[in-house]
């Protein structure tokens, strides 16, 4: 009897370990899933917080983006006035040079056409009979630079004849001793003087400006600079070659003096 007993005390105390043991292997792979669990919660959570963050920060980038376009246009609107405001300078300045040197009168014109043709040097501005703009009135730039003359005129715009032009004459003074001579356009650059014996010396880069002696042209026009002198065996006249003060193909505006007396 005792025996039994004794036996089946055993038999519980062991059924009890089996028991108390599988508690503890259920409750440890219960943590562990727990874990695991939790691992994989925390990387979605922080995959999710820097999505988050990511998008906040294109926000961000975009923002500033948005905001240093409006700045940079809010610039070139200044630039754009500014440089508007130098080119009103400019031609108030270019005004004044030919104003207070033979109290000028004149008009301001735009260039708007051009001659293909090589050999007449010729150009369309934007002002005409409306604007007091006759045939023969002289063109100028760059304070009293002769350009060229007016040749044909309409109701709002003008056809200007350029001092390269095959067609251009003008009378000339050469440098200090003020040597006179006839301005030829020959249909491209340079300009060239005609008329001057040879026996009269002309030195490399004289001025030479409008003598007024044609009554086309009022004095004292810039013409250019001498860049050749050569005198030719047989030739009784000198060639003589001008670089001019100004490239009028390079030019957008001119001014129109409409007074000459």
């Amino acid at each position: 009897m005792k025996e039994k007993q004794k036996s089946k005390i055993i038999f519980l105390i062991i059924a009890g370990l089996i028991i108390v043991n599988q508690n503890f292997a259920l409750a440890a792979e219960d943590q562990g899933r727990l874990i695991g669990f939790r691992n994989a919660w925390m990387k979605i959570m922080n995959e999710a917080d820097s999505f988050l963050r990511g998008l906040l920060y294109f926000k961000q980038i975009q923002e500033e983006n948005n905001t240093l376009v409006f700045q940079n246009r809010a610039l070139e609107s200044l630039l754009i006035d500014y440089q508007s405001l130098k080119k009103e300078n400019e031609l108030l300045r270019e005004a004044l040079k030919i104003k207070k040197s033979d109290n000028f009168n004149f008009v301001l014109a735009d260039i708007i056409g051009r001659s293909p043709l090589n050999f007449s040097q010729t150009f369309v501005i934007n002002v005409g009979e409306q604007d007091g703009i006759k045939v023969g009135q002289p063109v100028v730039w760059g304070g009293k630079s002769l350009v060229g003359e007016i040749i044909d005129v309409r109701k709002n715009t003008s056809i200007v004849r350029s001092i390269s032009d095959t067609e251009f004459k003008a009378a000339v003074l050469i440098g200090e001793k003020r040597i006179e001579g006839l301005l030829k356009g020959n249909g491209f650059l340079p300009l060239y003087i005609d008329l001057v014996p040879v026996d009269v010396e002309v030195n490399q880069n004289s001025k030479i400006y409008t003598s007024g002696l044609d009554n086309k042209f009022p004095k004292n026009l810039y013409i250019g600079d001498v860049s050749q002198v050569d005198k030719i065996e047989g030739k009784i006249f000198q060639d003589i070659k001008i670089e001019p003060a100004l490239d009028w193909t390079k030019l957008y505006q001119v001014f129109v003096i409409t007074n000459t007396n």
